[in-house]
């Protein structure tokens, strides 16, 4: 009898000694995660993870990111002095004018493409009409080609506006997420809910200004470009007039 009471101690001792012993890997296992978890909460998140994170608006401040770098890019391109007013083109246009060659000067502006070559050509198809005549399809033809340069330009205006209010969008959607868990939530508040609202009002905010903002200093660069070509444009202009028309006088 008191061999098999010895038996039935040893067998319980054996277990809790097994038992303990896979708590005990049990528990360093947790620890081991602990740690992890925590090395990687240290290091924050990915880039991915932080355009997640932001959602769905997200998509619509990448299309506006992209759309901006489009537009300077075209704006490095085209908005270039040499192309838009080409000192040769000019100088030999003026040269034409002076020995009264009209026919060349024609085909010298169909041949080219310009804003000078629009409206020097404006002003030679008037020329059979008299001089204010001449004067007014050169205005028209030299305001809808500054027109349409201020125009293109408005573009990367209005991301540089649009962006920051997507972002701000996404800031009042986040804190209404965040809200909603404090409200609504049974029980005891999860920070994780909690935090997925406040991380996607900033986020989407922080993205919004940083499309704006490089938006905004391009543009601001390139209106001083568009503004120097403006009153080059209509120097160019009064002295072709003046050419074109001086045998009228």
């Amino acid at each position: 009898m008191f061999s098999k009471i010895q038996t039935a101690f040893t067998g319980i001792a054996a277990g809790a000694a097994l038992i303990l012993a896979n708590g005990r890997a049990a528990y360093a296992e947790d620890i081991k995660k602990y740690i992890a978890d925590t090395a990687v909460s240290e290091k924050g998140m990915t880039l991915w993870q932080t355009l997640a994170a932001g959602g769905w608006l997200m998509i619509v401040l990448g299309i506006l990111s992209v759309a901006g770098l489009t537009f300077v890019i075209y704006y490095f391109i085209a908005y270039k002095p040499e192309k838009i007013m080409p000192e040769t083109f000019i100088e030999e246009a003026m040269s034409l004018l002076e020995q009264g060659k009209h026919a060349e000067a024609k085909e010298l502006c169909r041949t080219s493409s310009n804003m000078v070559s629009d409206l020097l050509m404006s002003g030679l198809e008037k020329m059979d009409k008299g001089k204010m005549v001449v004067k007014e399809a050169m205005e028209d033809q030299g305001r809808r080609s500054i027109d349409d340069l201020w125009l293109k330009l408005s573009y990367l205006s209005d991301v540089a506006v649009i962006s920051p209010l997507v972002g701000l969008l996404g800031t009042i959607l986040g804190m209404m997420q965040a809200f909603n868990v404090i409200a609504f939530q049974v029980g005891a508040v999860k920070p994780l809910l909690l935090a997925g609202g406040i991380t996607k009002a900033m986020i989407t905010t922080a993205a919004g200004l940083m499309i704006a903002i490089p938006a905004m200093v391009f543009y601001s660069y390139f209106r001083g470009k568009v503004q120097s070509m403006t009153a080059q444009f209509e120097t160019v202009s009064t002295e072709m007039y003046q050419v074109l028309t001086k045998k009228e006088s």
